[in-house]
Parts: structure tokens; sequence; C-alpha cells
């Protein structure tokens, strides 16, 4: 089933490549070249359709010959990559990163890996190698839109001889635009779903195959034709400029690059007269032809290079420079001696190619399965390593209240259990302890610490969540919900004192990115809630914070000695938070701040272990059980002079003859 070459494709193909490149090395200008997988389903979406309604008008489609082809296009370079990043990984993946990688390439072999990140989606989640095959999440998408849409489409042409009769046409859009609706209502309730999932990314598709149905209303004119071209040209480029990983996405915003490519693809479906000249055409189309491959290559290349490089060249541009010269070049070399003869070959050396795909699929799923049942491979690291790097996501979060009382952005409020986590114990002290999870992480240190026959601690708490009770926040599950909570826990009158503690530098820069009055409103909310409800607070002061995994930081200094640059010191903005949240801290009566830094650190020095085989942090920020337990042994002073505040003093009770409550005295 032969068909055009249109030039066009390729060229959109390679606007496509270069927007994801750019987003993912952090060149500036590329801020929003995320939107460059979305031209990626467009085009997808009009090539399909295009191949499948031209092979059923020709009375010759075949569904073998349609997978065959889709399995000789896009599989062997992907177990290429697969493989080689494996390789790579084992010298430079720390043992739970390196088993993330084997589930990761499984899900990636079995045309699943988007349902195996959405199911990893969460808030203490880093870039690492364990995610170094998160960019297969697109492919994975397409290639269940690839298992579905065929048989869909076969089973529409059984109706509709012609897609592009009047009714045909409405009711496909009235699909696309019912799964542009889901997709947008569900950014709310579970973003994570609504940007993985391939069924809320059909639309997508959808539009891209509208791109080939509306053909033959297609401008013809030259004038139009271009005027279409550079519409479509402005609608994807915008938003590579100026969306930003804080914009509503996908959803409608979507919408902008993808009905961009499509009108882009539009002015090229009937080039009968003068063509439309394509700025740069040479350098697009090679770019366009190799764009498989350089997807498939430049993610990987930047983890595993950044990861090898000494952390001083890290970011700099001459390191961005060399990555991406090793990505086009192992593009390139994908492209010619993998990519292109798969395509041209149904058979090598007498054996059909789908009989060798399947065996190489065979294959990496049988070394997947190794590495996940050997754990990694831990053998690999040292003995001291291994326990420096026993800490993750997944030991650390029920230790810091999940499932029950710490909530991950995406998880809604219904599984928070107020029974267990926000109930007052009628005969002791009650304390709530209130934030986000660098609040979550001070849990076991501060239940060891309190006296259980006197104070019974209360955690309300989400990752990511901003203790602010007069922000609305449009993409976080619960935490509306949770600032809520708050406010109608201090009007119960329930609890003795708060605990606040929050990821105050982030929220400084996420609200006060030109100035701090945006925080200040918010923070002096919060504040002014307690002391009008008469609470008193302990207030902690920003968490000690590292550019950087400290764990793998220090593991990789241990094991290559090569120079660590700043990774290994605080990052200074958490000094000038500190100072910052201080003051606001000092405006109110109720409220007594403790910093953590002044605390812990001596100067801008700060702790990197509580002893040889353990860091105060496992990851850049959240502290390990030895680091909460070393940073609440530091606080214990302020703690118990708070503490001792909360019970009325006895020559107090006999001057006025009566208790004072179970506030007790306002804190300076």
């Amino acid at each position: 089933m032969s068909l055009r070459f249109r030039a066009d494709i390729d060229y959109l193909r390679a606007v496509a490549v270069i927007s994801v490149i750019g987003f993912h090395y952090g060149i500036p200008g590329f801020q929003g070249g995320f939107v460059g997988v979305d031209i990626f389903f467009v085009i997808s979406g009009h090539l399909i359709t295009r191949l499948i309604w031209a092979g059923i008008h020709a009375g010759n489609f075949s569904f073998w010959e349609f997978y065959d082809r889709r399995a000789r296009r896009l599989l062997p370079a992907l177990y290429v990559m697969v493989l080689g990043t494996g390789i790579g990984a084992w010298f430079l993946a720390a043992p739970d990163d390196y088993r993330m990688f084997f589930e990761s390439a499984v899900s990636t072999v079995l045309f699943s890996s988007n349902i195996f990140f959405w199911l990893q989606a969460g808030y203490f989640d880093l870039p690492s190698v364990g995610k170094v095959l998160i960019h297969t999440w697109s492919l994975a998408v397409e290639e269940q839109f690839y298992f579905l849409f065929p048989l869909l489409t076969v089973l529409w042409s059984k109706r509709f001889r012609d897609p592009t009769t009047r009714l045909s046409l409405i009711l496909l859009l009235a699909g696309t635009v019912a799964l542009c609706i889901a997709d947008e209502l569900l950014i709310k309730n579970s973003a994570p779903a609504a940007f993985y999932l391939s069924p809320l990314r059909g639309w997508e598709f959808l539009i891209g195959g509208f791109s080939f149905l509306l053909e033959r209303w297609s401008p013809a004119d030259v004038r139009w034709r271009l005027a279409m071209a550079i519409a479509g040209a402005l609608l994807m480029l915008a938003p590579v400029v100026l969306f930003t990983g804080a914009t509503r996405f996908p959803g409608f915003q979507a919408l902008i690059p993808c009905l961009g490519a499509a009108s882009f693809i539009m002015a090229f479906n009937r080039e009968d007269g003068r063509p439309i000249p394509l700025p740069f055409r040479r350098t697009g189309l090679f770019l366009g032809r190799i764009s498989y491959s350089l997807y498939l290559w430049h993610w990987p290349v930047f983890v595993l290079g950044t990861v090898a490089m000494p952390i001083t060249w890290a970011g700099s541009p001459t390191a961005i420079t060399g990555l991406l010269a090793c990505s086009f070049a192992l593009a390139y070399l994908s492209y010619r001696l993998v990519e292109t003869p798969a395509r041209g070959r149904t058979a090598w050396l007498g054996i059909r190619t789908s009989g060798l795909i399947a065996t190489a699929a065979t294959i990496l799923l049988a070394i997947g399965a190794a590495g996940i049942l050997q754990r990694g491979f831990p053998d690999r690291f040292p003995q001291t390593a291994q326990r420096m790097l026993r800490y993750t996501a997944a030991t650390m979060a029920p230790l810091y209240g999940a499932p029950n009382c710490f909530l991950e952005p995406d998880e809604p409020f219904a599984h928070y259990r107020r029974s267990e986590c926000l109930t007052p114990a009628s005969n002791k002290i009650n304390i709530l302890l209130f934030g986000d999870s660098t609040a979550a992480h001070y849990v076991p240190s501060l239940r060891n610490h309190l006296d259980p026959n006197r104070y019974h601690l209360l955690q309300l708490t989400s990752g990511n969540c901003s203790p602010f009770v007069d922000l609305h926040h449009d993409t976080l599950r619960n935490c509306d919900a949770l600032n809520a909570t708050f406010r109608r826990v201090l009007r119960d009158h329930g609890i003795a004192a708060v605990i606040l503690s929050a990821h105050w530098r982030n929220y400084i820069d996420l609200y006060g990115s030109s100035d701090t009055s945006k925080f200040d409103a918010y923070l002096e909310a919060t504040l002014s809630a307690t002391e009008n409800a008469g609470i008193p607070v302990l207030m902690f002061g920003p968490s000690i914070e590292f550019p950087g995994p400290l764990a793998a930081n220090l593991v990789r200094y241990e094991l290559t000695h090569l120079p660590t640059g700043q990774m290994l010191k605080v990052t200074p903005a958490s000094f000038t938070a500190d100072t910052h949240v201080a003051a606001l801290a000092g405006r109110h009566r109720n409220v007594q701040f403790v910093s953590v830094l002044a605390a812990v650190c001596h100067g801008h020095t700060c702790p990197l272990t509580v002893d040889p085989e353990t860091t105060l942090v496992w990851d850049t920020i959240h502290l390990t059980p030895e680091g909460s337990r070393h940073v609440v042994q530091r606080l214990a002073p302020a703690l118990d002079g708070f503490l001792d505040r909360l019970h009325p003093a006895p020559e107090l009770v006999q001057q006025t003859g009566a208790p004072l409550g179970p506030i007790g005295p306002v804190l300076r």
C-alpha cells in the first residue's frame, strides 16, 4: 500500500521533536516544548487514518500487514534503545532505581509504560535513572491507539463507506469533543490520569484524522494555503514559548497546538499548484527522518549523561551541547543501522522480521524479569553504599503517615481517615501537625518525643499542598478540602496547639516569583486564622534542602571521587526564605517561630549524614527517620518550651480562680 510522500509531515515531525528536546534539556524558549508530544499524536492520527482508509477504499486493507508495518517501524529501534540504556544504567543506577528501570522496561515491551508511569506518579518521585524510560509513555499511547483504531475504523466503514459524509463527520466530531471535555474535567480530579491514559488522549489522534478526512475542503489557492500554514505554525510555536510546567494541561489547552498541527497539515493536503516554501527545508526534512530515533535517545542520553558527568558540569551550556551532539549521533546511527533496514525488509537471512522482533521482545522480558527478581542487582555496590541508599519513597511514605494521614497530591480527600488522624483525645493535650510533606517527615520523631500520656498528636498533611487557607488550588486534588478542614478544626476548639511546617522556599518561588506579596498574603491569612481562633502555633522554618538527591550524590562521590560542586551544599534560597518567613511569623502574638536551619546548621554549613551509613535526607529535602530524630533533638529546647506554655501555671490558676483552658497564654 503506497502513499505519496508528504514533505510537510517530516517537517512537522522535526518541529515536534525539537520542541520536546528543547523542553527536556531546559533550553531557554522551550519551556512549553512538551506540546511536541501532542503534535506527534496529531501526525499519527493523520497518517494512520490516511493509511487505513486508503486500504479500505482499495479493498486490500490487511490487519496483519498493518501491524507488521507498525512493528517494523517502531519496535527494533525501541528495543535497541532499551537495551543500550539498561547497559548504561548498570554502572550508574542505584539498586531501587535499577529495579524500577527493569519494571519500566518490561512495561515498555508490553506497550503499557504509560500505565506504569501513571501508577508510579507520586509526590516523592524525583527525576532519576529509574525513570530513564519515562518518555516511552507517549509511544505506549500510540501503540494502544494502533491496536484499537484500525478495528474501529473498519467497523465504521461498514456503516459509512464514505467517512466524509455529514453524519459521519458530525458523529466523529461529537466523539472528539466528548473526549476532550473528559480530559479537561479529569485534570482537577486526577491530573496524571488525564496526562498518561490513552483514552483521554484519543481526541488528539482524532483531530489528526480530521486533517485527512477534510482533505476535499482543504484550500487549493496558494495564498489560503500559506495563510493556513502560518496560522498553524503560530498555534504550535506559541505554546512552546508561552506554556510552562504550571500550565493546566492537557485538556483544553492542548487544543491550541493540536489545531495548529492539523491546520499546518491541511495547508499541504492539496498542493497542486505553487508549493509552499518551508524554511530550512533540508535541515527540517533530515530531522524529520531521524525524529523517531532522536526522540528515543535524547532522554536516556540526558539522564545517564548528567548522572555520569561531574556535577559541576551538569546544566552548563557545554554539557548540554555535548549531550545534544551525542543524542544526534546515536539517533543517526539508529536510523541508518536499525530503523531503515527493519522498515525495508520483511525477512532477514530467511527469517521473518516479525519473528525476530518477537524473539527480541522475549529476551528483553526475560532480562527485565531477572532484574526485578534480583531487586536491581544491589551487589553491584559496596554494603555501605547499599545502606546509604536504603530509603526510598516506598519505604518512607508509611512513616510519614501515608496512606491515611498523609495524602499524595493526586489522592482524593476521601482517602483521609479523619477518625484515625484528626479525632482529639479527651484526656490529653491535642496538638495538630499541619502542612505538606515537610511537616509529615517530622511525624516519627515527634511521636517519639511527645509524652504519650500527656500529648496526642493529630495529623493533617498532604504532599505539595501549601497550608494557605485562602488559596484555591486548580490541579491538586485534595488541597482545598485539606485547608477547609483546618479552618473547621480551628473553629471546633478541639486542639490546644498547632505545629506548622511547609516547603516555604518552594511556595515563595511559586507565589512570589517577582515579589513575595502573594506568598505573604496567603501565609498571613493562615496565621491570622489561628490567631483569631486563639490557638498557639509552633512554626518550623524551611527544611534543609539540597539541589539534588543527597544519598545518591554521596554514594556517587564515594565511588568516583568526581567533584560535586554545590550539590552537597544546602540550597542558598532556603536561608533567604528562613529570614523572610521568620519576619512574617513575628507579626503574630500566637506564633513562635523556630529556625530549623539555625538549630541544625553552623552558618550555611549543614550536616550531610547522621551516621556513616545514613544521610540526613533521603532525597533532596525529606528527612530519613534518623534525620528526623536528629533535627527534632536540635529543636527540643524550643519544642519543650512551647509545650510548657500549653499548661496553665499554678500561680495563674490561684490568682484567677480558674485554669486558662487548653490554649494557655499566647506566645511571642
